[in-house]
């Protein structure tokens, strides 16, 4: 499954990921890389998880030309992390946390923190948290043009 970087989009199970899956697709095609979307479902949720919602956004992936995959664990964040480096994946595209938060972003950027992730906002505004080599490198750029 390693053969070339993947892009991976991570989703809960809510129809509206499907913005993630498009935005996905964009940096995928603009990176000439395959897609990958995650969708970890809580355990200890049992049943109550959507087969309805997850088979929209399979679709949804499989219209992308992604491969999705569901797992089922409480901790979100690790799983996504292992698959990430399963996967091989370059860039993670995940939606904005909101309140409460519940630290799946911010476990992921600690955790592979050369990975470039791409929030995006239900409104489809997207914001970038890039890897701390790449901010320093920018800046040193911009202050050398100065």
């Amino acid at each position: 499954m390693k053969d070339k970087a993947a892009i991976l989009v991570c989703v809960t199970g809510q129809r509206d990921c499907d913005r993630l899956i498009r935005a996905g697709r964009k940096i995928a095609d603009e990176q000439n890389a395959p897609l990958q979307v995650l969708s970890v479902q809580p355990a200890s949720a049992g049943f109550e998880t959507s087969g309805e919602e997850l088979e929209y956004l399979r679709q949804t992936a499989r219209d992308a030309k992604a491969e999705m995959t569901v797992f089922f664990n409480d901790d979100a964040a690790l799983m996504a992390v292992g698959f990430v480096k399963q996967i091989g994946a370059t860039h993670v595209v995940t939606g904005m946390a909101e309140a409460p938060v519940n630290g799946f972003v911010e476990m992921i950027h600690k955790l592979l923190p050369k990975i470039p992730i791409s929030m995006v906002a239900k409104d489809g505004m997207i914001y970038n948290i890039c890897p701390e080599s790449r901010k320093r490198s920018s800046k040193l750029a911009f202050g050398a043009n100065t």
